[in-house]
């Protein structure tokens, strides 16, 4: 807890099942390390992060829930939710979640660290909430004119665009240059729509106008 507590003052997170999870210290410091990574390259207003119990082999519906409390204008922050038996487990994502690519290939850079790869997917969810899942229209288009192409597809894309785009962010943010084109426009989708500018690739207010001009 010490370590949850740590991250949650770090990021102004709140948290939420770390102390009934029955997660290990090795488990939450890669959650920490996770969100440490990830939130240090995309600033999104991550509310916070929770793990909950699935209903019926479905994974937690929190995604928003709670964040809508804040009362404030636009999209609401939104949580990572972290599916109990998962997350102790350390099980990797179910087939049908992973990226096609991954499966065509060797063994991924992150395969003995499951948890890390959970968080990159729910940030990749959370990114898409920042958004107001705008990216979705975005990414039906680019996938429709991959598929017309003959390009390389996500299973389950055209029918499911949010799966896609969590599946591009995550060989993505894994893979680096080694991901797919179409993962990494779609990866360009998603933080394009949430706002989320990497920090390092910011630049000052001044020379953005002048940029614009």
């Amino acid at each position: 807890m010490r370590i949850a507590h740590e991250m949650a003052a770090k990021h102004d997170l709140e948290i939420i099942g770390f102390d009934t999870a029955g997660v290990d210290e090795d488990t939450v410091r890669e959650i920490a390390g996770a969100v440490d990574d990830l939130l240090a390259k995309y600033s999104i207003p991550l509310r916070g992060i929770e793990i909950a119990e699935s209903r019926d082999g479905a994974a937690p519906g929190r995604s928003l829930t709670g964040a809508a409390r804040q009362g404030q204008p636009g999209p609401p922050a939104p949580w990572l939710v972290l599916d109990r038996a998962a997350i102790t487990n350390s099980d990797p994502p179910p087939g049908p979640a992973r990226p096609m690519a991954w499966r065509r290939r060797n063994r991924h850079p992150y395969a003995d660290r499951p948890v890390y790869v959970m968080i990159v997917r729910e940030f990749g969810r959370a990114l898409d909430a920042a958004g107001n899942f705008r990216a979705r229209q975005e990414a039906q288009r680019v996938l429709i004119a991959e598929s017309l192409r003959g390009g390389g597809s996500f299973e389950h894309a055209l029918l499911d665009p949010g799966a896609a785009l969590v599946d591009g962010f995550t060989e993505v943010e894994l893979r680096r240059a080694k991901a797919g084109q179409l993962a990494k426009m779609l990866h360009g989708v998603l933080v394009k729509m949430a706002h989320a500018v990497p920090i390092d690739s910011a630049k000052p207010s001044s020379e953005r106008e002048s940029m614009s001009r």
